[in-house]
């Protein structure tokens, strides 16, 4: 599993969003043969919608308040 800790931005969520990128992580882990090249390496909260996140791959996503992401 991914050190999600480690994404920038992580310590400004708030709890509830800290709860919602670790179920993410978790599903999105588990989606990939190879996740390590795809890590998440960026967080942060956009308006009331969704978080954005950046992985190492140089990929960003939306991430919806039930889990889901494009």
């Amino acid at each position: 599993m991914f050190n999600i800790e480690a994404a920038k931005g992580y310590s400004k969520l708030d709890d509830k969003d800290e709860e919602l990128f670790k179920r993410f992580c978790k599903k999105f882990y588990k989606s990939w043969e190879h996740p390590e090249d795809h890590a998440p390496t960026f967080v942060k909260r956009m308006g009331s919608k969704y978080l954005k996140v950046i992985l190492s791959d140089g990929d960003w996503l939306h991430i919806l308040k039930d889990g889901s992401w494009y």
